[in-house]
């Protein structure tokens, strides 16, 4: 068992090390895009708003002052219970560029955040569109980068991880579970190419695409039930055949998804539980993942074990280099992503992490009791 242990982890990190080395590659060619000078075509940039009085503002305020200026920003209160569409208003006197939507009551079926969108989409003028979070900065070329990316790959969609603001290092440990995905999970560069639904990537803080996309899948109304709307929707694109794109837009915007470590942990196990398909056989082989990535969270002291039990280098040696690869692979992965150098130091505990949200969100799965999401209960 020691020398499968040994090896199983040695095979992780080598697999580890070549798919980051290969995402990397691939990702800061994405980074060198020509931008495009200027266009004339008209970008709706749509935010759905719930209880965002302290955000919204900042984020309005910095696409402002875009350098691609055709635009339209339309906010959405979704049924907001504090002073947000006050803020929103009080912007709307500033330029006639921005536009408040009051939300219509949550259609039965419906999630909250993709019924907004839903009503944002239908309420815009652009034959772009560009759906982000009120708790996004943007920097002035966040539109054209991301135009141009979609311009220079032909793509229908783009999304891609801003630049993660944490208050502490607890709270970045948790969001820094998203290297998990380029880290151990998605070959970008094959996904771009083959375009396959499992490898689908995006987040919502960012997600911008062509009205013509969005048409061919008949809105929001396929995922309308969905827990992970991002994601889904990039999978989508997949099945319907509008190429989808995942680009680093840490120099695009910058985004404090949680305040607080209680709501990290809550939000990242409602996107990782959601984002896993349903159905008996692919939970059994999700829980022989997580056994995996258990035994890697605990590789450093189960090979420390191995060391002080007497157990030759032969059985020690496999794991230790698979150790030190995985963690040069997680680092890499943190420093290109703009996340500090001591959360990257402490992979095996984000991993660790990652394994108790899934199961506690599987947990609140099977039970029934479901998630809360900004006061509204998610079953």
């Amino acid at each position: 068992m020691s020398m499968v242990f040994s090896l199983l982890i040695g095979a992780l990190g080598i697999y580890a090390f070549i798919l980051t080395r290969s995402n990397i590659r691939y990702l800061s060619d994405l980074q060198r895009t020509k931008r495009i000078e200027s266009s004339s075509e008209l970008v709706s940039v749509l935010i759905p708003a719930r209880n965002e009085e302290s955000t919204i503002g900042p984020c309005v305020r910095s696409l402002l002052k875009q350098n691609h200026t055709n635009l339209e920003i339309l906010i959405l209160d979704d049924d907001s219970e504090d002073g947000t569409s006050k803020v929103v208003q009080a912007l709307c006197l500033d330029d006639e560029r921005i536009r408040l939507i009051p939300g219509k009551p949550l259609k039965q079926g419906w999630r909250g955040k993709i019924y907004a969108m839903q009503q944002l989409y239908e309420a815009s003028k652009g034959d772009y569109l560009l759906f982000t979070d009120a708790d996004t900065i943007h920097t002035p070329d966040s539109i054209t980068y991301g135009f141009s990316l979609l311009q220079a790959h032909n793509a229908s969609m783009l999304s891609g991880y801003p630049k993660q603001i944490t208050k502490n290092l607890g709270i970045e440990l948790l969001v820094s579970a998203i290297l998990f995905n380029p880290t151990l999970f998605v070959p970008f560069r094959l996904q771009e190419r083959f375009q396959f639904s499992l490898f689908a990537m995006a987040i919502g803080q960012y997600m911008f695409l062509k009205r013509s996309a969005l048409d061919h899948m008949g809105g929001f109304s396929h995922i309308r039930g969905e827990i992970c709307d991002d994601v889904q929707l990039a999978r989508s694109c997949t099945k319907f055949q509008e190429k989808q794109i995942f680009a680093p837009m840490s120099d695009a915007l910058s985004c404090e998804m949680f305040p607080t470590c209680k709501e990290a942990f809550h939000g990242l196990e409602r996107s990782i539980t959601g984002v896993v398909k349903r159905g008996w056989l692919r939970t059994i082989l999700i829980l022989v993942i997580v056994l995996v990535l258990l035994l890697l969270a605990f590789s450093p002291f189960i090979s420390l074990f191995l060391a002080f039990t007497g157990a030759s280098m032969i059985i020690i040696l496999p794991s230790l280099a698979g150790i030190l690869l995985f963690l040069s692979a997680w680092i890499v992965n943190a420093r290109f992503f703009k996340f500090s150098f001591s959360s990257a130091l402490l992979a095996h505990v984000t991993v660790f992490s990652v394994v108790l949200m899934y199961l506690h969100g599987l947990f609140l799965v099977l039970t029934g009791k479901g998630f809360t999401w900004k006061g509204r209960k998610i079953s």
